[in-house]
Parts: C-alpha cells; sequence; structure tokens
C-alpha cells in the first residue's frame, strides 16, 4: 500500500511537471506571436527619428550607388550596458540647402526596414538599408537611431544561431543563401544583411526579411547585391526572436 501510494505521488509529480512545461511552451509561442503582431503593426505606422540616442549611435554609414538603386551600409554601436532590440533607425539624405529628405519612413516597408535587431551590450551592428532610386551627386547621407524601443521584445533567449552557408554567381550577379535554424525557437522576419568590401570601400549591399523560419526548418533564397561583389564578402542573419 505504501508503495502504491508513492508511485502515485511520484507520477502526479511527473504529469505536473510535463503539463508545466507545456503551459511554458505555450506560453512561449503565445509571446512571440504577440511580438511579431506588435512590429507589423509598428509597420504600419510611419517612422522617422528627429531626436537620436545618445548611447545607440550610428558610428559611420556608407553608400553604394548602382544603375537606379542605391544601398546604405550602417554601423551600429551599443554603448550601454545593456542589450538592446527594435529601437527606430531612420536613413536619408541631406540636400546642400540643408534639407532632410528620409528614405524610410514610409509606412509600406517592412518592420526592421526602419527598425533594428538586437544588440549586445558594446556591440556592434552592420545594418543594410536599400532603396531602389538614386541620390543626387551631393547628397550627404544620415542615419539617425531612437531612443524607445517600438516593440516590446524581451532578451531572455541568449543562444539562439542561426546557421549560414551562401555562395555569389557572378555570372548572374545573384548571391544565394542556405539557412538552417537547429534551435527550438522560431524566427519571424529574420533579418539578412550582405555586404561586399574592397579595401575599406563597400562595393556592394543587400538586406532582406525572411518572414518565418520554424524551428528545425531550413530555407533557400536568392537576392541580388547592388553593386558587385568582392573577395571580401560578408553575409550576416540576425535572429529576430529571443524570448
Amino acid at each position: 500500500m505504501a508503495r502504491s501510494a508513492s508511485a502515485r505521488r511520484v507520477a502526479l509529480a511527473v504529469f505536473g511537471a510535463v503539463a508545466l512545461a507545456g503551459c511554458t511552451t505555450t506560453q512561449h509561442a503565445a509571446q512571440r506571436e504577440r511580438l511579431d503582431a506588435a512590429r507589423q503593426r509598428a509597420a504600419l505606422e510611419p517612422t522617422r527619428v528627429v531626436a537620436a540616442n545618445t548611447v545607440v549611435t550610428a558610428t559611420a554609414i556608407s553608400e553604394v550607388r548602382a544603375a537606379h538603386r542605391t544601398a546604405f551600409v550602417v554601423t551600429i554601436h551599443n554603448a550601454g550596458k545593456t542589450a538592446v532590440t527594435d529601437l527606430p533607425i531612420s536613413v536619408g539624405y541631406t540636400t546642400p540647402g540643408g534639407v532632410s529628405v528620409y528614405l524610410n519612413a514610409a509606412a509600406s516597408l517592412t518592420y526592421f526596414e526602419a527598425h533594428l535587431p538586437a544588440i549586445r551590450a558594446g556591440g556592434e551592428l552592420t545594418w543594410v538599408y536599400t532603396v531602389n532610386r538614386r541620390l543626387p551627386k551631393a547628397a550627404r547621407a544620415f542615419a539617425r537611431v531612437g531612443r524607445k524601443p517600438a516593440a516590446p521584445a524581451l532578451l531572455t533567449e541568449t543562444n539562439v544561431s542561426i546557421k549560414v552557408r551562401y555562395h555569389y554567381s557572378s555570372s548572374t550577379g545573384s548571391l544565394s543563401v542556405q539557412l538552417d535554424n537547429p534551435t527550438s525557437v522560431p524566427q519571424y522576419q529574420l533579418q539578412l544583411y550582405a555586404y561586399a568590401r574592397r579595401g575599406a570601400q563597400y562595393v556592394g549591399a543587400a538586406n532582406r526579411t525572411i518572414m518565418t523560419l520554424g524551428a528545425g526548418s531550413k530555407r533557400s533564397i536568392n537576392l541580388g547585391l547592388v553593386g558587385a561583389s568582392s573577395d571580401e564578402l560578408h553575409v550576416q542573419v540576425v535572429p529576430t526572436i529571443l524570448q
């Protein structure tokens, strides 16, 4: 009798642990879906940063101009003691007359074309934005990071790592990228940035939002660079769901 009662208690404890784990998983899934929905709602509003952040700053901005397209490659530095995410960013140019022209202010853009993914404390991010227009020759590019996150993202999953392999075809000018998410954390609006350099000069760049990359799933995509590739080609995939 004693053994039977003990066994029942153990079974109930195990059942309770399993139920709690299931509840936690469901809760996490709901949190991630709410975050994705909040980001999509925020993308429906225009983004225009006027007052710049003094802790998370754009320390360098380069332009790649090709045909009727322009790519901006922006180095963002987080000088703070905590990681940050979902800060708005405005990119554009200033005319010789002092007028600021915002290029990513429209509400028709995807969320991360006007916002930043996570940047660790003391860390840097190379952020890329492309636009289908040429800049005036005398234009002076700018990038401004906002002060307040646009969505309530949590940074509790620190080990999310998306694997990436890529191949550039010089004959077609296409960059083929293979993504692999071996983690249990699904990704929504995953960010892909590519940039090529010759010495200190950027000669090509591209960006892409991958709307979904499920836990344990793989995906292949192709994208064209604005400009050209080089021997120094970098492709980075930045997780956007870290909770």
